[in-house]
C-alpha cells in the first residue's frame, strides 16, 4: 500500500489528496475508464543495455530549451552514448512544450532514458482532478498552453510521453532518481512519494548497494556540487537551480558523464 500526499504547486496553493492502491503499477488507473487517456503505467524502473560509450545524466531542465540544446551540443553525443534525465522537464521557464518535444526527439534518436519529477507528477493529477478551472488557472501561463490543445486536453504525445515514465534506475555503480528516497520507511524503492519529493536523504549503504545516488529536484550551489563529486560523495546532487539565473551560485544546467565523472555546466541562455 502506497499512501499519497499530493501537492500542487502551479495554483499557489496545496491540494492534499490520501491515495491507496496496490498493483504491478505506480498508478494503475488515474482516469475514467471511458477516458481517451485511460491508463497510466509507469513502472518503477526499467533495464538498461549495457553501454558502450559515454553516459550521461542531466537534471531539472524546466522549459529552458536553448539551455538543453547547448548543454547537449557541448556532450557531442553518440549512437554509443547513453542519457539520463532525471526528470522536471516542465513548468517555470518558456518552453514546457519545446523541451518535451526536444527530448522526444532524442529519445528516437538516441539512447535516451528520461525519468519522472513531481513537475510532471503534478500535471498528472492535475488531469485526473479535472478541475477546469484549476486547469485554466494553470494555462494563465502561457508558457504552458502549448502543452494543451484548445479542448484544454493534454496533447496526447505528451500525455504518453509523461504517463510511461519510470521513477529510478540501477546502474552497476550508481542509482539514478528524480528526488532521493527514504531508507527508514519501508519499501524505499516503491516509496514513489518520496522518490518524486524527499529533501535532505540520507545515505543507506545497505539498502543501496553501495552504490552512489545521483538526484536532482532540490538546487545546490555549484561549488557544493563539484565538491561532492570531488570528494566521491554517495550521494549527488545535479540540481544548480537553472532557472535561478539571477543568483551566481546558480543558474546552470548540468550534465555529469558517469564514465569520465566529468561535470559539464551550461549557463542558462533562456
Amino acid at each position: 500500500m502506497i499512501g499519497f500526499c499530493c501537492r500542487i504547486i502551479f495554483v499557489m496553493k496545496k491540494i492534499k489528496c490520501n491515495k491507496s492502491l496496490k498493483t504491478m503499477y505506480i498508478f494503475s488507473n488515474f482516469f475514467n475508464s471511458k477516458d481517451k487517456n485511460v491508463e497510466i503505467i509507469s513502472q518503477y524502473s526499467i533495464e538498461i543495455p549495457k553501454c558502450v560509450g559515454n553516459r550521461f545524466v542531466i537534471s531539472d531542465i524546466h522549459g529552458c530549451l536553448q539551455t538543453l540544446e547547448e548543454l547537449i551540443e557541448k556532450m557531442q553525443l553518440t549512437k554509443d552514448d547513453q542519457v539520463f534525465f532525471l526528470g522536471d522537464y516542465i513548468d517555470r521557464g518558456r518552453e514546457s512544450a519545446g523541451v518535451l518535444d526536444y527530448i522526444i526527439d532524442l529519445k528516437n534518436r538516441y539512447q535516451v532514458f528520461p525519468l519522472k519529477g513531481n513537475h510532471e507528477d503534478d500535471l498528472l493529477l492535475l488531469l485526473k482532478i479535472k478541475n477546469q478551472k484549476l486547469i485554466e488557472r494553470y494555462l494563465n501561463n502561457e508558457n504552458k498552453r502549448a502543452l494543451f490543445n484548445s479542448e484544454f486536453q493534454l496533447h496526447e504525445n505528451y500525455f504518453n510521453f509523461i504517463s510511461h515514465l519510470p521513477y529510478f534506475i540501477v546502474l552497476e555503480e550508481y542509482i539514478l532518481v528524480h528526488a532521493g528516497f527514504d531508507f527508514k520507511k519501508p519499501k524505499p524503492f516503491e516509496n514513489t512519494e518520496q522518490m518524486l519529493w524527499i529533501r535532505n536523504m540520507e545515505y543507506d549503504g545497505s539498502q543501496a548497494n553501495n552504490k552512489i545516488i545521483i538526484h536532482g529536484h532540490t538546487p545546490y550551489p555549484l561549488d557544493e556540487i563539484q565538491t561532492k563529486l570531488k570528494n566521491h560523495n554517495k550521494i549527488i546532487p545535479l540540481d544548480n537551480g537553472c532557472f535561478f539565473n539571477k543568483d551566481e551560485d546558480f543558474g546552470n544546467l548540468l550534465c555529469l558523464n558517469l564514465t569520465t565523472r566529468e561535470l559539464i555546466v551550461q549557463k542558462n541562455i533562456d
